[in-house]
C-alpha cells in the first residue's frame, strides 16, 4: 500500500510541476516577444484569471504529492 502511496505523490509531483510549466510558457505577463512567437506558432497566452488558477491547482496538487511521498515513506 505504501508503495502505491508513494507512486500517486509522485505522480501528483509530476503532473504539479506539468502545470506550472505550462502555465509560465502561456503567461498573460510574458514579453510582447514571447506573445508574438505563442501566435505565430499557434499556441496562445491565457487570460490573467486563468493563468493565476492554474498557478495556484498546480502548487495545490504538487504539494499534495509532496505530503503522499513523504507519509508513504515513514
Amino acid at each position: 500500500m505504501k508503495s502505491k502511496n508513494l507512486i500517486v505523490g509522485i505522480i501528483l509531483i509530476a503532473l504539479g510541476a506539468f502545470i506550472i510549466y505550462w502555465a509560465q510558457t502561456h503567461s498573460p505577463n510574458a514579453g510582447i516577444g514571447k506573445m508574438i512567437t505563442n501566435e505565430l506558432s499557434g499556441s496562445y497566452t491565457m487570460s490573467e484569471t486563468w493563468y493565476y488558477v492554474s498557478m495556484v491547482g498546480g502548487t495545490v496538487i504538487g504539494i499534495i504529492g509532496i505530503l503522499r511521498a513523504f507519509r508513504a515513506m515513514k
